[in-house]
């Protein structure tokens, strides 16, 4: 039978998602866990990928079990995973759904701050920059918002048949002290790397190394970027924070 797993983790002290060779990553923790809770080899297909030290307040994976589940999956299971990954539900679905495949939209959430904060370090990612011009941000996002093809700000956009995504909503909050801040992005896809690409972006937009002209023109070229500064928003900020389904939506538990 065919479940999905809904579950959340902290990425710090893995290689990302998907099971490497060479180091450990969320997916193996995983499906070793399992495997040695049922006593059989079983393996789990993600949601999608996220990059090494990139954490998820919601996350779905699927995995088909033979065996017959008459006790509590979920207590079982998190006794035997690590503090930080937690499965939440072990949900029954249809046999053909897939945890990839089927996802409808994905909410990302990028935490930063700009005065030096050590218990902000794991989780939100510092940037030693003077001040943010939030107007000149929030033109940047504007163009962000009427953009449709993101080659531009992908990794690797020669690996895509295409790199068109739907936005749906991107926003920029800051918290009441103003050195902390959140960007919020939901899309119907993302390309590899794409929100750390936009969030060094507009960081640099912000602080005047890049103007909002050559941004936009750019994007609008599906030019590549001059990587005159920070190539890659740092990692420890981003979550995936919201993964919906057609036939399932879950809460977001933080």
């Amino acid at each position: 039978m065919r479940y999905f797993l809904h579950l959340s983790y902290q990425g710090k002290h893995y290689c990302g998602w998907q099971r490497q060779t060479n180091a450990i990553s969320i997916q193996q923790i995983i499906e070793d866990s399992i495997s040695k809770m049922l006593g059989q080899k079983n393996y789990i297909h993600g949601c999608g990928r996220t990059d090494s030290g990139v954490h998820a307040f919601q996350y779905f994976a699927h995995i088909d079990i033979s065996k017959v589940i008459d006790y509590n999956f979920v207590e079982r299971i998190n006794r035997i995973l690590p503090p930080d990954i937690s499965i939440f539900e072990l949900i029954p679905v249809h046999s053909d759904a897939h945890a990839q495949y089927d996802v409808q939209f994905r909410t990302y959430e990028y935490f930063f701050h700009t005065a030096k904060i050590a218990s902000k370090s794991e989780l939100s990612a510092y940037y030693n920059v003077d001040a943010l011009d939030m107007d000149r941000i929030e033109a940047a996002i504007e163009i962000i918002r009427r953009t449709k093809d993101f080659r531009s700000l992908c990794k690797n956009p020669d690996l895509y048949k295409h790199t068109l995504c739907e936005i749906y909503n991107i926003k920029l909050s800051q918290s009441a002290n103003t050195s902390g801040y959140k960007i919020t992005i939901k899309a119907d896809r993302f390309l590899r790397g794409m929100i750390r690409y936009i969030v060094a972006r507009l960081i640099d937009v912000g602080t005047h190394k890049l103007s909002v002209e050559e941004f936009d023109s750019t994007l609008s070229s599906q030019s590549d970027f001059h990587w005159k500064y920070q190539k890659k928003g740092y990692p420890q900020g981003l979550f995936l924070s919201k993964v919906e389904y057609p036939y399932l939506q879950r809460q977001v538990i933080r």
